[in-house]
């Protein structure tokens, strides 16, 4: 069995990251993108029945991600994790690619909207596969010792991504102008595919995790047999990374949408001045969490995953109040708070991977920790 040296584990750590990255920068894009995705996919239909309609295809990538960690966990824990990966990754870029070029109402009927939802759903299925399973691939490939480390680089792509996304938007924005409708969304969905792309040609040339091919033999027919045997360390799981689940998908990843369409109104202020200050906000919490999660290895090699993981979550509950409150007031000040909450956002879910992937046993840990990861990640 060859040896996995450092060129192999850094690749496979940076394909993930990228992977990850296209998952947070569609959080961001697609509610930026929704008002005009509405008018686009969804024209026929009175305003709720739309708006309804698209969020829909946004929650469809969501819906099907645990049958995506299903699918692409079993194939990882019983045909191998490089397989797994240039499957899932193929299935996130490809699908992604597909949106950006997909034909409107206009041009096709009703055939558009289905084919959005469709594609969000092969989407939904990649993704699922890879959440966790990309992490499993790659920390298995990794020198016990420099887990930490690598790991808080693999996760620092979902932080990136937000930072990204925020400053790619307002870029867009300005670059477009009126025609940011018709051509500047569709090169901001493009451009976001790179990054998956990229990944599946470093995944093509990948190595095979040694871990896995000493546990392979081990592995249950069924995906189902996994997750019963293991019900206990999946609660584990599931209650950990659903406090973080909250913060981001309840508060941070949804500025965009919430400052301009629900803040602004009620303090009677200018909607394009509060998107920008959203945009703002994801950019500087963005930044912020990249910094968290490249020093979260030092913090975990120092005092544990335990405490690497509880001080900074105690941070951001007692500091959220505050900085929920400068957020909704518009103030200058809340780009401050959003890189802090950032900083404490990183140091806390980096951790998180590192330990997931030691609660299961080789054979099933592809399946276990995508489906506790991805069930409570919509």
């Amino acid at each position: 069995m060859a040896e996995v040296g450092p060129k192999q584990y850094l690749m496979a750590a940076v394909s993930t990251m990228l992977i990850w990255g296209l998952e947070y920068y569609d959080i961001i894009l697609f509610p930026t993108l929704s008002s005009i995705l509405k008018a686009l996919f969804f024209p026929e239909e009175s305003g709720l029945v739309a708006a309804v309609a698209t969020w829909g295809a946004f929650a469809a990538t969501y819906i099907a991600r645990p049958a995506g960690a299903v699918i692409f966990g079993h194939i990882g824990d019983k045909f191998g994790r490089r397989a797994a990966t240039i499957l899932d990754s193929a299935a996130v870029g490809l699908a992604g690619l597909a949106i950006g070029l997909l034909p409107t109402y206009s041009a096709i009927g009703v055939a558009a909207p289905i084919a959005l939802y469709a594609l969000r759903v092969i989407q939904g299925l990649g993704i699922g596969g890879e959440a966790g399973g990309g992490a499993t691939w790659a920390l298995e490939l990794t020198p016990q010792r420099w887990r930490p480390y690598v790991n808080g680089l693999m996760y620092s792509g979902l932080s990136w991504a937000v930072f990204l996304a925020s400053g790619a938007a307002l870029w867009a924005s300005d670059l477009f102008g009126k025609s940011f409708d018709i051509i500047g969304w569709r090169v901001l969905y493009i451009l976001g595919v790179a990054p998956a792309l990229i990944a599946l040609a470093i995944r093509l040339g990948g190595a095979e995790s040694p871990e896995w091919l000493r546990a392979r033999a081990k592995a249950p027919k069924a995906p189902i047999a996994a997750l019963r045997k293991y019900l206990h360390n999946l609660a584990v799981l599931f209650a950990i990374n659903l406090g973080l689940t909250f913060f981001f998908y309840g508060g941070s990843g949804y500025w965009t949408y919430i400052m301009p369409d629900v803040v602004a109104p009620k303090l009677g202020l200018n909607a394009d001045a509060a998107k920008s200050l959203a945009f703002e906000l994801s950019m500087y919490g963005g930044l912020g969490a990249v910094v968290g999660e490249l020093i979260s290895g030092f913090l975990v090699s120092a005092l544990g995953y335990r405490l690497a993981f509880i001080l900074p979550s105690a941070a951001l509950a007692a500091l959220s109040p505050l900085a929920t409150a400068t957020a909704f007031s518009l103030s200058p000040s809340a780009t401050a708070f959003s890189f802090l909450m950032g900083v404490f956002f990183g140091l806390a879910a980096a951790p998180q991977t590192l330990y997931f992937t030691t609660l299961f046993p080789a054979e099933v840990r592809w399946t276990t920790v995508s489906f506790g990861w991805n069930i409570n990640a919509p």
